[in-house]
C-alpha cells in the first residue's frame, strides 16, 4: 500500500474511539442516586416512561417537576421503555452517558480544529485532557445531564462562532435557536448561551438575525416556561430547595442575603474553584504549589482567550457568564465548572500554538513552555492516581454503600403505603420503593451559614407536616441532632420518638406513642 493508499482517521474520529473505550472500560455497576441529582433524573425518567407525565414520583401527592428541564429524563424515559426492569436498566443509563462522551469528544476537537484554528495535534491532547481525565470522568460514571448538555451546548458554539464571519441567514439564526434551547432544556443555565450569542450579534448589528433567533429560541422553551410557571409551587415551600425552580430559589436567597452576602458568596465559591482546579494540575498539597498553579493556569487561559476573542467570541462570552452565574450562586462551584471542563481546556492549551509560531517573540514562547510544562507532572500524577483507584465511581460508591442501612431497614419495617423522611430519599423510592421526603431544606443563607440543631429541628418539622412522613432515618450528625431535638420537644406537633438504631442508623417513630410499633 502506497502512502497514498493509507487511511487517515480525523483527528475527531480518533479522540471519538478513544473516548468510547475509556467510557466503556470505566463504566460501573454502581447503584444510582448516590449523588441525589442522579436519582431524581432516574426518578423523572420512569415517571415520563410508566405514563405519569413529568412528575416526583417519590413525593406525596405526584408533584409536577420543575427543579430540572425534561432533556435529559426524556431520554432516559426512552431507554426505561427499551429496558423496564430497574435497576438493571441503570447500566442502559450509563451507556448512554458513554456515547455521549464520544460525541462531546469529537465536538470539542471539532471546535478545536475549526473555530479555534489549532493544530490536531494540540487539539488532541486538550480534547483528551478535557473528556478523559478524572472530572468529566465522575460525571459521566453517573447518571447525570452534563454529557448530553455539551454534545449539544458544543455544536452550538460551533455554529455560533462560524456565524460572526458572516452576516446570518434566517435559516441558521432559527436552526441555532432551536439547538440553543434544546441547550436549556437540558440544563437551565445554559441560558448563557443564548444571552451570549444575543450579544455578540448585538454587537455585531446583525438585528435581524437576533429576532429570528430568540424567536426560535422562545418559542421552543415556551411550553416547559409555561410548565413551569402553572407548577411553580405545586411543592411545599419547604421542599423548594430540592424541588422547587431555580430562579424564585436563588431571587429569594439574593433578598434574604443582601448584597454583602452576595460578595462573600462570591469569594468562597471563587476559592472553592481555584483550589479545586488546581487540584487537577498541582503535584503536592502545600499552599506555595496550590498558589503557584492557579497563577499559572490563570495565566494560560487569560492568554488563551486573549488569542480567541477574534475566533470564538460566543464561546468565551459564553464561558465569562457561566463561570460569573456560578461564582455568585450559593451552592457548590466544583460540578458547573466540570460541567464545562472540555471548553475550559481548549481555551487552557489555545497558547500552545504560539510555540508553532515563528514571529512570536522568543520570551514568549519560553514563558508558554514553561508554564506548561510546570501543570503536566501534577496533572500526570493525579489523573494516574484517579484511574488507579477509580475515582469515577467514589460518590456513588461512598453514598450507596451509606445507603444500603436505610434501604434495608425501609424494606423490613415499613408498609408500602408509609412515606420516608430520609437523607437519600431518592435511593430510598428507587431501591425500596416507599415515597420518601429530604429531612432537611436547602437555602440560599446556610450556603454560608450552618443552622443550628434547632432551626434544622424546625425545617424537618415543617417537612413532616407538609408530607406525613411516618419514620424518619437520619444517619448524619447533623441531621441525628434535630431529630433528637425534634423528639426533645413536648410540644412539637408531630412529635418523634426512637424506634430504632443500629449501625449509625437511627429511626425515629413519627407522632407514634411508644417505640415498639414496627
Amino acid at each position: 500500500m502506497s502512502d497514498n493508499d493509507r487511511i487517515v482517521i480525523p483527528a475527531e474520529t480518533t479522540v471519538a474511539i478513544l473516548a468510547v473505550i475509556v467510557g466503556l472500560v470505566t463504566l460501573d455497576y454502581l447503584p444510582v442516586g448516590g449523588f441525589y441529582d442522579d436519582g431524581l433524573y432516574a426518578i423523572l425518567a420512569k415517571s415520563l416512561a410508566t405514563g405519569h407525565g413529568y412528575r416526583f414520583l417519590n413525593l406525596p401527592g405526584l408533584p409536577a417537576a420543575v427543579h430540572y428541564p425534561p432533556g435529559y429524563p426524556l431520554l432516559l424515559a426512552l431507554l426505561w421503555k427499551i429496558g423496564p426492569a430497574f435497576p438493571a436498566n441503570v447500566v442502559l443509563f450509563k451507556l448512554l452517558n458513554v456515547l455521549l462522551l464520544g460525541v462531546v469528544a469529537w465536538t470539542a476537537c471539532r471546535h478545536a480544529v475549526h473555530v479555534l484554528e489549532m493544530s490536531p495535534g494540540v487539539a488532541v491532547l486538550a480534547t483528551v485532557l478535557g473528556t478523559l481525565t478524572i472530572p468529566m470522568l465522575v460525571l459521566t460514571n453517573m447518571v447525570l445531564s452534563e454529557p448530553l448538555f455539551l454534545a449539544l451546548l458544543i455544536p452550538a458554539l460551533i455554529l455560533a462562532d462560524e456565524m460572526i464571519r458572516h452576516q446570518p441567514a434566517r435559516r441558521e439564526a432559527l436552526w441555532l435557536g432551536i439547538l440553543s434551547a434544546a441547550v436549556v432544556l437540558v440544563r437551565s443555565i445554559g441560558v448563557m448561551l443564548i444571552v451570549a450569542v444575543v450579544l455578540v450579534w448585538a454587537a455585531r448589528r446583525a438585528w435581524r438575525a437576533v429576532g429570528w433567533y430568540l424567536g426560535a429560541s422562545l418559542f421552543c422553551l415556551s411550553p416547559w416556561l409555561l410548565w413551569s410557571a402553572v407548577h411553580a409551587h405545586d411543592v411545599a415551600p419547604v421542599l423548594q430547595g430540592a424541588y422547587g425552580g431555580y430562579f424564585g430559589w436563588f431571587v429569594d436567597g439574593v433578598r434574604a442575603l443582601g448584597a454583602a452576602q452576595l460578595l462573600d458568596t462570591a469569594r468562597v465559591n471563587v476559592a472553592t474553584i481555584a483550589v479545586g482546579v488546581a487540584t487537577s494540575f498541582r503535584y503536592s498539597v502545600s499552599t506555595a504549589m496550590t498558589m503557584l498553579v492557579v497563577l499559572l493556569l490563570a495565566a494560560l487561559l487569560g492568554y488563551g482567550a486573549w488569542r480567541a476573542r477574534r475566533r470564538a467570541p460566543v464561546t468565551l462570552l459564553f464561558l465569562a457568564l457561566y463561570v460569573a452565574l456560578v461564582v455568585v450562586w450559593p451552592g457548590g462551584p466544583l460540578r458547573f465548572i466540570w460541567g464545562v471542563w472540555p471548553l475550559l481546556m481548549l481555551v487552557l492549551l489555545v497558547p500552545l500554538e504560539v510555540l508553532r509560531s515563528p514571529t512570536a517573540p522568543r520570551a514568549l514562547r519560553v514563558a508558554v513552555a514553561v508554564a506548561g510544562l510546570c501543570l503536566v507532572p501534577g496533572m500526570l500524577r493525579y489523573n494516574a492516581r484517579g484511574y488507579r483507584g477509580a475515582w469515577w465511581a467514589s460518590i456513588p460508591r461512598s453514598m450507596g454503600d451509606r445507603a444500603q442501612a436505610a434501604i434495608q431497614w425501609v424494606r423490613l419495617h415499613t408498609r408500602r403505603s408509609d412515606v420516608i423522611a430520609g437523607e437519600a430519599e431518592p435511593m430510598i423510592y428507587l431501591y425500596a420503593e416507599r415515597q420518601a421526603v429530604p429531612v432537611a431544606t436547602f437555602t440560599a443563607a446556610q450556603y454560608l451559614h450552618d443552622r443550628t440543631p434547632a432551626q434544622n429541628a424546625e425545617y424537618l418539622r415543617q417537612i413532616l407536616q407538609a408530607s406525613g412522613a411516618r419514620f424518619v432515618l437520619v444517619q448524619s450528625p447533623g441531621e441525628v441532632d434535630a431529630a433528637r431535638a425534634l423528639a426533645a420537644d413536648s410540644t412539637a406537633s408531630p412529635r418523634l420518638t426512637l424506634a430504632d438504631s443500629t449501625g449509625g442508623l437511627y429511626v425515629f417513630d413519627v407522632g407514634a406513642r411508644d417505640s415498639t410499633r414496627r
